[in-house]
């Protein structure tokens, strides 16, 4: 009963624009592979989007969602659909190259909350050093790799608790989508 954009200016500075994206986007991709009886979901995340990811993480303290990233963790099994993102070691310009080189129509408009989120910011930033040295964004990524196993073998893969509310997976125990859509001013 309410649009992104609204949502986004009832709780303005509460949360990025782009975490509220994120959050509801993550339940709509699992919501439509139940119905589907999907087990797995490709998504179209590149190696700019990977990193992007896993920066941010380091850079908000989210040191449990870097071990939760990985989709082969145990937890994430039991109660999520499968990711597998075929493209996720390609380069974001290699990608957009290959679409409009095979005519394949994709998302040409950017965000319109782009230019106000942390991500661009990070986007910028890599971009920047990996014009000055070149490759470091697979060194990235790497990292990533290593380091989310080793998360996952130092803490454990973590049984999640299901949402009081809406009987989804959570690692609280009200899941982010509760959170947010309970306590909007237009929900009650």
């Amino acid at each position: 009963g309410i649009t992104l954009d609204e949502l986004i200016d009832e709780r303005k500075g509460i949360l990025s624009e782009s975490s509220y994206c994120g959050i509801l986007r993550r339940r709509a991709l699992d919501e439509a592979g139940k119905i589907v009886n999907a087990d797995k979901i490709a998504t179209g995340h590149n190696l700019d989007d990977e990193i992007h990811t896993f920066m941010l993480n380091i850079f908000h303290g989210g040191i449990e969602r870097i071990a939760r990233s990985d989709y082969d963790n145990r937890a994430n099994r039991e109660v999520f659909i499968r990711r597998v993102k075929p493209m996720c070691e390609i380069y974001e310009k290699e990608v957009a190259l290959y679409a409009y080189l095979k005519h394949i129509k994709f998302q040409s408009m950017p965000c319109p909350y782009a230019n106000s989120s942390l991500r661009n910011d990070m986007r910028s930033m890599l971009n920047s050093i990996e014009e000055d040295h070149p490759g470091v964004k697979y060194t990235v990524y790497g990292s990533k790799e290593k380091l989310t196993k080793v998360l996952n073998e130092h803490m454990g893969n973590s049984k999640l608790k299901t949402c009081e509310i809406c009987n989804s997976p959570a690692s609280t125990d009200v899941c982010e989508v509760c959170k947010l859509l309970i306590t909007t001013p237009a929900s009650k």
